[in-house]
């Protein structure tokens, strides 16, 4: 008790050990209550809707009420649906394409043909062919159909505007899913309008189509008999060009311009060729040429010829011969000299043919050396050539290019305005109905049955959500639990709310066996087992504002507790707004303002109450201070002679906040039971005289929860559970 101070400055504060053997019933509870939140119990929110339940009964009823009464009074409306199908592609009448026709693959088509079906100028349309400017479930009842103009396009334009509006609001495009179907419907109060002007839409977007379609082939036919005139005049002009550049550059050409530049690198081809056999002779024949040059009689060339050879062998016989002779014959002799010319005629035959030999070598090297000049010559002159007609036909292929681009361009827009002359005159579409409207039988809305069973479902939602979002904003104090666990205050005490408590001064009789008299004396067997060496003799009973039933758990509980704790007293210290006498039906002209203020002596303010074994003193006159009166040391020497008279003293207190009153004298009580009134006392004015109550060093024994809604069942249980949960706890701190 020596740090109150220290306790929780607010109801969200962790718990703490405290000392049992000197444990207030506060700290008693903190023991036993874990720090942390409790897990949220299903039967929590029964508890809020059991306690909101006439916000939710109300809601519901007002709900289905309303949709009820509105679905019965709605005047029917009627929708009539007629089915398209619409295909990607016009169907191909001709083997070729509608000029205006486009790429459809995507979605991007279907989303703009939706837009169609519902745009201002296909809904003037068909109120132009029906003339529903002038019917009045479209324009309202409140205009006149005489008064307005034979054509829809002599009516204002702001009417106009209005009527399509109106229009647009009756229509309804669905598209079907995963399909080329959408379903065009109207709706109206007339089931035959409803059928008509839903089979109109899907005639008028048809012929709207093909208007459409109509339309942009005449621009198209516009626009390609320009594009024609403008592509003649420039092909004219590249032919003239081609043709004066042809003239300018002697190009030959015959079946194909390719046909020249083939020729001539066949032509450059040959020579090449030539030209490399030629340079090979060359230096095959030049070889031959050195080698002769340096060798002479003695080359193979020379060596090898056959008639060499055949002369060489005749000398060399000729000459054996004569050597034979030699012996025999003088060279002078005749057939000797015979011989010696024979074999010099030989001689001479073959240096003869070696010049042959060699000079022909040479002859043909220098005719091969001549040739390959003059190829080589040649090749240049061709290559020139050639590089001069390739140069020549760079430019001719830029003007044939642009020559043929223009031409293929005039002959495929000349094609083209053909088929758009053609297609001009088609009527094939792509839209196709594929069920036309009927009048419907039953009306599209009110859905009556659905309205009331989706009213049910809204209204019990709402209501259940009405009843949390009300139970969030109301931060009065409501359960026992709430008390203890959020609080951290111990209840002494639950008070139902009955009948009887209308307001007036509410009394029990001791003797009675009800609910409300089982509250208030599980109250006075509570306060009697709330401390383990003795109970408190002075109670002061207050709670944290006015009209919370402090004054009637004040008096209950002093008539309660005269069979468990004996003779006692009941104290009117409320000096501000007392309510004691009116109770007990007694005088109030002498009480303890008179005692405090010296007027009076103890024996004097006494009265006997009608009950046997409670005495009551009353708050006697109003004064002026009263908090002077009660803070005086004459009020300390009241209560401590009372204390000694009697065997318990129940002081009726003023309200904490706003008031020095209770808290002073708080101090010289034994224990404070404060009331908080279930559903009116706010959370913050328990956390403020709580914290008000502990600053002063106060010993707060409990809370009494007045007025509780439960049900005699529940509260019944609720009295003996939290009786056995303290005596539980009690036991678990070592309290005997």
């Amino acid at each position: 008790m020596q740090d109150r101070e220290g306790e929780e400055k607010n109801s969200g504060s962790s718990l703490v050990p405290v000392n049992t053997q000197e444990a207030l019933p506060a700290e008693i509870v903190r023991s036993y209550i874990d720090a942390g939140e409790e897990e949220v119990h299903i039967r929590d929110y029964l508890e809020v809707l059991m306690r909101r339940k006439w916000i939710v009964i109300v809601f519901l009823v007002i709900v289905v009420a309303t949709v009820t009464l509105g679905s019965f009074l709605m005047k029917p409306v009627y929708l009539a649906t007629s089915t398209l199908r619409i295909d990607r592609k016009n169907p191909n009448v001709l083997d070729f394409k509608d000029v205006q026709q486009i790429d459809r693959i995507g979605d991007d088509y279907y989303q703009t043909q939706y837009k169609v079906l519902q745009s201002r100028t296909l809904a003037k349309r068909v109120i132009k062919r029906l003339s529903l400017f002038k019917n009045p479930d479209i324009i309202g009842k409140d205009i006149r159909t005489d008064s307005l103009p034979a054509s829809f396009e002599e009516t204002g334009k702001g009417f106009r505007s209005s009527v399509i509006d109106k229009f647009l609001d009756h229509l309804k495009v669905s598209p079907v899913r995963k399909s080329q179907l959408v379903e065009v419907g109207f709706m109206s109060h007339s089931p035959a309008l409803a059928a008509t002007v839903a089979n109109t839409i899907a005639d008028e977007y048809i012929e709207f189509n093909l208007d459409s379609r109509l339309d942009a082939s005449v621009q198209a036919r516009k626009w390609l008999e320009k594009q024609i005139e403008n592509l003649r005049a420039k092909l004219e002009v590249s032919e003239e060009r081609l043709n004066s550049y042809i003239e300018k550059s002697d190009i030959i050409l015959f079946n194909q311009e390719k046909d020249y530049r083939t020729l001539l690198i066949q032509k450059l081809a040959e020579l090449s060729t030539e030209l490399g056999a030629a340079t090979a002779d060359r230096i095959s024949k030049e070889s031959l040429y050195n080698q002769i040059k340096e060798s002479g009689a003695n080359n193979s060339v020379v060596l090898n010829s056959s008639l060499i050879q055949s002369l060489k062998v005749r000398y060399e016989k000729l000459e054996s011969e004569y050597s034979k002779m030699l012996n025999q014959y003088k060279p002078g002799y005749s057939r000797m000299l015979s011989l010696k010319k024979q074999m010099d005629n030989l001689k001479a035959n073959i240096d003869s043919e070696t010049k042959r030999i060699i000079s022909s070598i040479e002859s043909d090297y220098g005719t091969a050396l001549k040739r390959e000049s003059y190829l080589s010559a040649n090749l240049k002159k061709a290559r020139k050539e050639v590089m001069n007609v390739q140069k020549k036909m760079i430019q001719y292929q830029i003007l044939k290019r642009e020559v043929d681009s223009n031409r293929q361009l005039y002959n495929n827009l000349l094609q083209r305005l053909k088929e758009v002359g053609v297609s001009a005159t088609l009527s094939a579409s792509n839209i196709q109905v594929l069920d036309r409207a009927e009048s419907p039988l039953r009306p599209y809305r009110p859905r009556k049955t659905l309205n009331i069973v989706l009213s049910l479902i809204v209204g019990l939602f709402g209501g259940v959500f009405l009843a949390f979002f009300i139970e969030y904003f109301d931060n009065s104090v409501k359960s026992v639990d709430e008390v203890e666990k959020k609080y951290l205050l111990p209840v002494l005490g639950v008070i139902p709310l009955t009948e009887q408590d209308d307001g007036t001064h509410l009394m029990i009789d001791p003797a009675d066996r009800g609910s409300l008299a089982e509250a208030f004396r599980s109250l006075g067997t509570y306060i009697q087992l709330s401390s383990a060496s003795r109970p408190p003799r002075t109670i002061m009973v207050t709670s944290s504002m006015e009209s919370e039933g402090k004054s009637t758990v004040a008096v209950n509980t002093a008539l309660s507790s005269m069979t468990y704790m004996g003779n006692g007293i009941l104290v009117d210290a409320d000096l501000r707004k007392p309510s004691v006498h009116k109770f007990f039906d007694v005088d109030n002209s002498a009480g303890l303002s008179s005692f405090l203020s010296g007027l009076k002596g103890l024996d004097e303010i006494v009265q006997k109450s009608k009950y046997l074994g409670l005495d009551v003193i009353t708050s006697g006159p109003i004064p002026p201070n009263p908090s002077e009166l009660l803070s005086s040391a004459e009020m300390k020497g009241f209560l401590d002679d009372l204390s000694t008279r009697y065997d318990f003293v129940i002081i009726d207190s003023p309200p904490v906040l706003g008031l020095s009153d209770s808290p002073v004298m708080s101090t010289m009580s034994d224990g404070v039971i404060v009331v908080v009134s279930a559903g009116r006392t706010s959370g913050e004015a328990l956390v403020q005289t709580k914290k008000i109550l502990l600053g002063v060093h106060s010993k707060i024994l409990g809370v009494v929860l007045n007025r509780v809604k439960y049900r005699a069942q529940y509260g019944y249980y609720s009295y003996y559970y939290h009786n056995y949960r303290y005596a539980a706890s009690r036991k678990k701190t070592g309290i005997s």
